[in-house]
């Protein structure tokens, strides 16, 4: 069948742009994208422009001189930690950072992809065509919020088709109570556009204009996605149905959780943004600035052995959730990452760690339990700054749609996992899977019956769904006593890898790579954050044991040994001690090929 050829007329920002024309050709073979019109960065809307430079959160100042005032103290600081962190980090080489998706660049990727792109306002649009070539055009695509298809000079096979948002408010201000998403199919301004598909996203506690535009435009994206496939094979009414069943399998599960609420300022939180005083992060920030970690990192630049710093978390949700964190805190907290951090799939990491080599600052982001909020607030920050993730699934809970036990017992309902339907699309759309025990079981247990049915149980739950293998395993709450050795030398023999939420980083070893790893918490502040990754905490708890082991020998029994040899003895029986408790639990494992190291 002949090849759909779509033209992308494009109001937003470049950087949508190309990704919405990226996914496009990626997950429908059968169309191609023969243009794009991209409008000035200059001419797009107010909000497009905001959201380019993710400035949203800084533009609610009582003047234009304080706002630009205080954006411009933020800009320089930030610039200056930035500076403090990569001489810190070592001086590591360039992460190849993500740069600022201008219209330029979108020019460098399209010659790449070998796409027509003409940049031009209302005005210019038909020497643009011109200059496009655009007469074999079966199907225009207008991104933004285009009211009115009478300037171009275009008369496709196929009409055009948009996706416009409707709310209570207009313009760049947030919205009392959410937005109806709806794509439209025209012919021509003269006749009234038909209705292809809707869907309400309502507003929720945590929101802020940033991650609430985000969702909006995936939400908008995918059902552009979905009626463009569709016209190639079906008519107007036949593809108004099936994307409207596609929203209703993929899209309503979720959404139908939600519950309008009155317009609430962002906290940019759930329950607190920091988990410990400032005063003990401005002492644990003493530690981070130190000539130990200093020293350290430049060794690991010198060696090429950094090592893989592997972040554990539950949702990014912007509802109240123990466990969540809002979709803008997370997009802020991936931003600071992609600056001084490669961001990796586990799947990559495990890859790395087996080369022997990491030239750079690396991590890898893992969530767990599988909440249905991630396919909407997790995704729209992926699509966004294309990072890689991976979830790992309690099966039993998807095959129920029931709450998670351990929010019931917390008293917090309605948070569903991910169905079916959405780990299949998010699995084929470069999202990675693994398995997290069919009912969220403690582990700690030596029942080997029971330990099957779950660890084994739920890896062939995921494969008979996602038709592919699965080689990685979290273990609920996933500390020493959640993990016994039956579990772990189950684990280790059914699954390539699995982890634990100790804490601590997975070393290089190339010769004979663990399978046990080791993750970290991923925190919602920034700074907590950095501190957590470069291992300040776990140093400062071993300075803590030093000073209470000194006060322990009483007055009259000082012990004269200097205090720097003091640390370092103190330092190595912490290891020791870990070493040891890894061990104790770990016995007899190693026909299973577990290794365990310690931190």
């Amino acid at each position: 069948m002949k090849t759909l050829q779509v033209l992308l007329v494009s109001d937003v920002r470049p950087s949508r742009t190309w990704t919405f024309a990226s996914r496009l050709t990626r997950e429908t073979p059968e169309v191609s994208v023969c243009g794009i019109i991209q409008r000035p960065y200059q001419s797009l809307p107010r909000i497009q422009q905001l959201t380019a430079k993710r400035a949203i959160r800084h533009t609610n100042a009582s003047s234009v001189w304080h706002s630009k005032t205080r954006l411009f103290l933020h800009h320089l600081t930030t610039r200056l930690i930035h500076c403090l962190l990569w001489m810190i980090h070592g001086f590591p080489a360039d992460l190849n950072r993500a740069r600022k998706f201008t219209v330029e660049r979108l020019g460098i990727k399209c010659v790449e992809e070998g796409w027509p792109l003409a940049v031009a306002g209302d005005v210019d649009l038909r020497g643009a065509l011109n200059s496009l070539r655009a007469n074999q055009v079966d199907l225009v695509i207008l991104l933004g919020e285009f009211p009115s298809i009478q300037h171009l000079p275009l008369d496709p096979a196929n009409g055009f088709i948009r996706a416009r948002c409707s709310s209570d408010e207009t313009g760049p201000s947030q919205p009392q109570s959410g937005v109806l998403i709806t794509v439209e199919h025209l012919n021509s301004d003269s006749e009234p556009p038909h209705s292809v598909a809707s869907v309400k996203l309502p507003w929720q506690r945590y929101d802020g204009l940033l991650g609430f535009n985000l969702k909006a435009e995936l939400i908008a994206d995918d059902l552009l996605l979905q009626t463009a496939a569709n016209l190639r094979t079906s008519d107007l009414a036949s593809t108004s149905a099936l994307v409207q069943q596609w929203s209703g399998r993929i899209l309503e599960p979720f959404l139908r959780q939600l519950q309008p609420v009155d317009r609430i300022t962002s906290q940019n939180g759930h329950v607190s943004k920091y988990c410990r005083t400032k005063g003990k992060l401005c002492l644990d920030t003493l530690l981070l600035c130190s000539p130990w970690i200093f020293l350290r990192n430049c060794y690991r630049r010198w060696r090429k052995r950094y090592p893989i710093l592997i972040l554990a978390h539950h949702l990014v949700s912007d509802r109240s959730h123990r466990m969540g964190m809002s979709t803008e805190d997370f997009l802020q907290l991936i931003l600071y990452l992609q600056v001084h951090y490669r961001i990796v799939s586990l799947s990559q990491a495990v890859e790395l760690l087996r080369s022997g080599e990491i030239h750079v600052p690396t991590v890898a982001l893992t969530f767990d339990d599988g909440y249905a909020d991630n396919f909407l607030c997790l995704r729209a920050v992926a699509n966004e700054t294309g990072i890689p993730a991976t979830l790992f699934i309690t099966t039993h809970q998807v095959e129920t749609q029931k709450e998670f036990r351990h929010d019931l017992i917390k008293g917090m309902t309605g948070f569903l996992p991910l169905t079916w339907d959405q780990i299949q699309y998010w699995s084929t759309r470069g999202i990675e899977f693994g398995s997290h025990t069919r009912t969220h079981m403690d582990c700690g247990t030596p029942d080997s019956e029971k330990l099957r049915d779950e660890i084994i149980g739920s890896r062939d739950d995921l494969e008979s769904h996602l038709g592919t293998p699965v080689s990685l395993f979290a273990f609920p709450y996933g500390q020493r006593k959640n993990m016994s050795s039956e579990a772990m030398q189950l684990a280790a023999s059914t699954y390539s890898h699995f982890a634990s939420s100790f804490g601590g980083e997975a070393p290089l070893q190339s010769q004979n790579p663990q399978i046990h790893l080791f993750r970290k918490n991923l925190y919602q502040s920034q700074w907590e954050l950095e501190l957590e990754l470069q291992s300040v905490f776990d140093a400062s708890a071993v300075i803590r044991r030093l000073f209470s082991f000194r006060k322990e020998k009483g007055p009259g029994k000082e012990d004269r040994t200097p205090l720097s040899s003091q640390l370092s003895a103190a330092v190595n029986v912490a290891v020791n001690q870990s070493t040891v408790d890894r061990q104790s639990f770990s016995h007899g494992h190693e026909k299973a090929g577990y290794q365990s190291s310690a931190r």
